[in-house]
């Protein structure tokens, strides 16, 4: 699927063009009332089949802020943005819907975890325009998962409640607002009828050409996705809080 003209974006959709992640805010509250406005606009995401299969926990106290921050790679903007969420999975209330009217809970952890994670995820997203269109700046914090089991004892979360990430909403810093960041070619990601049957060598330079604006984008693949990477450490992590929480994949 070639698209080789720029998008420009219209007023409505500017605020889609404008994205990045904000790392740097300033202490300081939202707007009265905005915070409400974003949430509810989180409220209105799809959900798969009415599940509201997710959960959101704001930290509003500092002394447990300042130990998530530290055990998500001590991250400083997690204290100083105004809002602070730890965005979970949830499938633990929807078990209590269905036990409460008489049901037999049929839902397993592969599922549950697929459609939980969709499910939060088009919540937080539907957060993050929101407040983005409202002027704010926001971060997900994927280093949760450097310790999500603690995290999920820190915030008391009963089985079949799994926190994913966090998401930090607040009042940018306007001397360290950072670019927006490049993309992967269209080309490489949308795709009409079927998947390319292999990437030539040229259509994975052009990826790396594109992404790489201060270094060399593979410095960055590498230290995620590599052997001993950002993404091989969580995965013993992930296992321990997915037994933890009930939602470890049995066997087929």
């Amino acid at each position: 699927m070639e698209h080789p003209i720029p998008v420009t974006f219209p007023p409505a959709l500017a605020v889609f063009g404008q994205h990045r992640s904000v790392r740097f805010f300033l202490t300081e509250p939202l707007a009265p009332g905005d915070l409400d406005l974003i949430i509810e606009a989180g409220r209105r995401a799809p959900t798969d089949a009415q599940g509201h299969m997710y959960s959101f926990v704001r930290i509003t106290d500092a002394a447990r802020r300042d130990r998530l921050a530290t055990l998500c790679a001590n991250q400083q903007h997690i204290r100083d943005a105004a809002e602070f969420f730890v965005v979970c999975v949830d499938v633990h209330r929807l078990r209590r819907l269905v036990e409460h009217r008489g049901g037999e809970w049929g839902m397993r952890a592969r599922i549950g975890l697929i459609y939980g994670a969709t499910d939060a995820t088009m919540v937080a997203q539907n957060m993050v325009v929101a407040a983005e269109s409202l002027g704010y700046g926001t971060c997900y914090i994927g280093a949760v998962q450097n310790h999500t089991d603690i995290i999920a004892q820190e915030l008391a979360l009963p089985p079949g409640v799994l926190p994913l990430y966090g998401l930090c909403i607040g009042v940018i810093d306007p001397e360290k607002y950072p670019p927006v960041k490049p993309r992967l070619p269209r080309s490489l990601c949308f795709f009409d009828n079927s998947y390319p049957a292999d990437f030539t060598a040229a259509e994975l330079e052009s990826a790396y050409a594109a992404m790489s604006v201060k270094r060399d984008w593979y410095a960055s693949v590498s230290a995620y996705f590599a052997v001993g990477g950002t993404m091989a450490q969580r995965e013993p992590v992930m296992a321990r809080a997915l037994q933890q929480q009930g939602l470890d994949p049995q066997p087929v």
